[in-house]
């Protein structure tokens, strides 16, 4: 019998050599990049994730440095940013646009009515990007990354690292879930889901609004004069800027802490795969430059979710994670 491993690197090689045939020989691909922050390379999980977008363009055949340039942008914090960068798209005449921010995919919107664009973020249905999932429509196909949807999980992970824990502080930002779309009724109702998900495990909430960088001094302020027993870092790109600033604070006044990927440096992570996210983002990019109309890509949801425990960070707390969570754990970071 032929060895599977052989029999699946045989397949990715003979997919590769499809879509390296689609290409056009002499031509220069562009793909334009805008990221919420500057790339991270101080930990090995953010590195995989930053470049899974590159090498899996590369496997079907559109290599940087070679038939392929990607122009990055990273707006690190200042959404204002985004206007510009698309702008430059435009000027550069990219091929297509791979956007992971909600303000970044609304700009090249604004800038250009037949850029493509791929993205990685929210609902794209509900910040009016698409018609529908399976059928966009429009400019944007990719992924519809879950995000708030996971808030009453990550609780209930939290509940079990810290199985004392009452007070559970969560930095939010209503702002962005505004400007996403979601109506402020919505963004009450989804106040009342994660408080009714606290008390069904026992737990109390304490709101965070964090809609803006400057925003951080005055919570951290009143995180330190009363601290809750645990903290979860929301899915939004001003927490992502303010990784540092959280993970310090985290460590002063040893709380549990729970991020949205393992890259973040927080105690638990638990979300969607985003090196997977990052790969299929590259095929949905190669199916774009290959000739296929964004919409006429159904947009997909992750279909992997996954929990990593850092154990260094736990005993840099004193905090130890109950061995049934340890099983439960995708991955376990020593």
């Amino acid at each position: 019998m032929m060895d599977r491993r052989k029999l699946i690197g045989g397949m990715a090689a003979f997919i590769a050599t499809l879509a390296a045939r689609a290409q056009v020989p002499g031509r220069i691909y562009r793909i334009g990049y805008l990221g919420s922050t500057s790339p991270r390379y101080d930990t090995p999980a953010e590195t995989r994730i930053m470049n899974g977008l590159v090498s899996r363009l590369r496997e079907l055949g559109f290599s940087e440095g070679g038939n392929t340039v990607i122009e990055r942008r990273f707006a690190d914090g200042r959404n204002e940013r985004y206007v510009d960068f698309a702008a430059e798209m435009v000027k550069l005449k990219v091929d297509t646009v791979v956007a992971g921010n909600v303000a970044g995919v609304r700009a090249v919107l604004s800038a250009s009515r037949t850029m493509p664009i791929v993205t990685t973020t929210g609902d794209p249905v509900q910040a009016g990007f698409a018609a529908s999932l399976a059928h966009p429509g429009g400019q944007v196909t990719g992924l519809a990354n879950l995000g708030t949807e996971l808030i009453p999980k990550q609780l209930e992970l939290l509940k079990a690292a810290v199985p004392t824990c009452r007070l559970i502080a969560i930095a939010r930002c209503p702002d962005c879930l505004l400007k996403a779309g979601v109506s402020e009724a919505g963004v009450n109702a989804l106040t009342v889901e994660f408080d009714e998900a606290a008390r069904s495990l026992g737990l109390k909430l304490r709101h965070l609004h964090v809609n803006a960088k400057d925003d951080f001094d005055g919570v951290a302020a009143g995180l330190r004069r009363e601290p809750p027993d645990a903290l979860l870092i929301g899915p939004t790109q001003i927490n992502q800027v303010l990784r540092d600033e959280w993970l310090a604070l985290a460590g002063d006044l040893r709380l549990p802490t729970l991020a949205l990927y393992p890259g973040f440096g927080a105690m638990l992570s638990y979300g969607a795969d985003f090196v997977d996210i990052y790969r299929r983002a590259a095929e949905f990019v190669a199916k774009v430059l290959n000739g296929a109309r964004p919409g006429d890509l159904p947009i997909e949801q992750p279909t992997k979710l996954e929990l990593v425990v850092n154990l260094k960070v736990a005993k840099s707390i004193g905090v130890t994670v109950p061995p049934a969570l340890l099983l439960r754990a995708d991955d376990v970071i020593r």
